[in-house]
């Protein structure tokens, strides 16, 4: 009789791979989505005659969709079960929205298309997070980083690509060929992710389904809000986003200003700004898994704080890039947030809690709001004053958490 080990780590098959590959493929794009106006918006300023409130006016229309839409859209992915339909409907809204931008020719149409792709895009982080959770359930911290660094990989390659089309072709033909991968990538997660089974326990069959969803909205929110870590998480998210919402948002308009780069430039710039983040997730994981989120979340957002300073008031422009390079290095905190959600969840509010916390992340749409405010009325390099002084507060909120290994 052969002796059996206790336990057996579990074999990935390449059709494993390849599903890692398509939902990782596909969050690159929502990511990509997510700041497709960032490295063109000096374009979109001149083109249309924008203010520098306008524009952050326009920043800010993507991030209030995700705020308005993301947590009822999570529910209703937990209550129906149909992830994989919500999350390709929304993802199929957005492309046609920034594929329509092709068109606009005002800052009311441009605004337009904005509020429906940023409508759509909501829907992919609660469902595509719930769906790797539940795909990968037997290596969830490793499918989970993957899965993050790869929307990081495509945040890093979108500015570039776009950059390189807006040149070519002109800002507006440059978003619609952007959003083409769709065609291939939204299809293959049909075919290649199932839903998780729904309990219908709870249900009542003599109830409308419009009641039995309010319902199970207020049993979802109960169980999230009870949840302090969660919470916490969200808090930390939100602040978080509301910095980088300024400091990615207006990177165009600095560098342009200060040292007149170029759209290409400008572009390469945020590019190397994702793609520092696409080599240290895995680090961020790391830090998750040897000193838990308390720690990982607090050292990178105090040393992102400070970095945020030098890229405003650097007065050398061969240390600009560097320097945003670094910070792009420290400030993607994703795969803690996401895990530790993951780890501290109800399994039957996953998609709710990510949800929750993604929708928190969405008040970063005020931000840009501020910031161009700030921008108006005093100087740009007083909006990244105060990004710095929330991504310290991040920090701050972080420490609110239990150490690694605390009840």
């Amino acid at each position: 009789m052969e002796n059996q080990p206790l336990t057996k780590k579990p074999i990935w098959r390449t059709q494993d791979y390849f599903d890692l590959g398509v939902i990782g493929s596909t969050h690159g794009l929502s990511d990509g989505f997510s700041g497709l106006l960032k490295p063109i918006l000096v374009l979109v300023v001149l083109d249309l005659g924008l203010t520098t409130f306008q524009a952050g006016t326009l920043l800010s229309i993507f991030s209030v969709t995700t705020f308005l839409f993301l947590y009822p859209l999570s529910l209703l992915a937990d209550f129906s079960g149909r992830k994989k339909e919500i999350l390709i409907l929304g993802m199929s809204v957005a492309a046609i929205a920034f594929f329509a931008m092709q068109w606009a020719s005002s800052f009311v149409m441009v605004s337009l298309c904005t509020f429906f792709a940023g409508a759509g895009n909501a829907t992919f982080h609660p469902s595509g997070t719930a769906l790797t959770t539940e795909r990968f359930s037997d290596r969830r911290s490793y499918a989970v980083s993957a899965y993050s660094m790869m929307g990081n990989a495509g945040a890093s390659v979108m500015p570039v690509v776009l950059s390189l089309f807006a040149v070519a072709v002109g800002w507006r033909s440059a978003i619609a060929l952007c959003v083409l991968p769709t065609l291939i990538l939204l299809p293959l997660l049909w075919f290649r992710f199932q839903n998780a089974p729904v309990s219908t326990e709870s249900r009542d069959t003599e109830k409308s389904i419009t009641h039995q969803l309010w319902l199970q909205m207020q049993s979802l929110s109960r169980l999230i809000f009870k949840n302090r870590d969660v919470v916490i998480l969200a808090m930390v998210y939100a602040l978080a986003g509301m910095g980088t919402g300024v400091v990615t948002g207006f990177l165009s308009l600095l560098a342009f200003d200060r040292f007149a780069l170029s759209t290409t430039a400008i572009g390469g710039a945020i590019s190397l700004y994702y793609l520092a983040g696409v080599f240290a997730k895995p680090m961020m994981g790391y830090l998750y898994n040897r000193w838990g989120a308390r720690t990982a979340l607090t050292t990178p957002m105090v040393l992102s704080g400070a970095l945020t300073l030098c890229v405003a008031f650097t007065p050398w422009q061969f240390s600009f890039i560097p320097i945003i390079a670094i910070l792009g290095a420290t400030i993607p905190i994703s795969p803690i947030i996401l895990t530790a959600a993951a780890d501290r969840s109800d399994p039957a509010a996953m998609a709710s809690s990510v949800g929750f916390i993604y929708t928190c992340h969405g008040l970063g749409f005020i931000s840009p709001l501020i910031g161009g405010w700030l921008a108006e009325l005093y100087r740009l390099e007083l909006c990244y004053v105060y990004a710095a002084v929330l991504l310290w507060v991040s920090a701050s909120v972080a420490l609110l958490l239990p150490r690694k290994g605390a009840k």
